[in-house]
């Protein structure tokens, strides 16, 4: 029972960033053109901001949200498919485009998630023998 609580407690922390940085990306956009290196030209910006990667941070914690209620794997497989996708674009944007350092702190959260996710869905598995 105590492996099953410590997973629990790992996927809220995996949630946190993803609905904090999406509600800002939705609400304050403005606040997150500096972190993405991004000027903003117009609504395009604006909409982008607050639809694709606002949604989509958001989304990606609503899925973990969900896996964490409902106890079902397809959840936190799901989350670990959306923000595998993400840091293999990141990793190809790497190789085309070169690394900074400020990179960091998103890839060690993609990869904070991506190993949650990955022992949190076998976590259910093995709970259910």
């Amino acid at each position: 029972m105590e492996m099953k609580n410590a997973f629990n407690i790992l996927v809220i922390l995996g949630i946190i960033p993803l609905f904090l940085l999406g509600a800002v990306n939705v609400f304050a956009p403005l606040n997150t053109f500096d972190l993405y290196g991004i000027r903003p030209l117009g609504i395009m910006t604006y909409s982008t901001f607050r639809g694709a990667i606002g949604g989509m941070l958001i989304g990606g914690g609503l899925i973990m949200l969900m896996g964490l209620i409902t106890k079902n794997k397809t959840w936190y497989q799901s989350s670990l498919l959306l923000i595998s996708v993400i840091l293999s674009c990141r990793i190809i944007s790497v190789l085309f485009d070169g690394w900074t350092n400020d990179l960091l702190p998103a890839v060690i959260t993609e990869l904070y998630i991506i190993i949650v996710m990955f022992f949190a869905s076998k976590q259910i598995d093995a709970s259910k023998k």
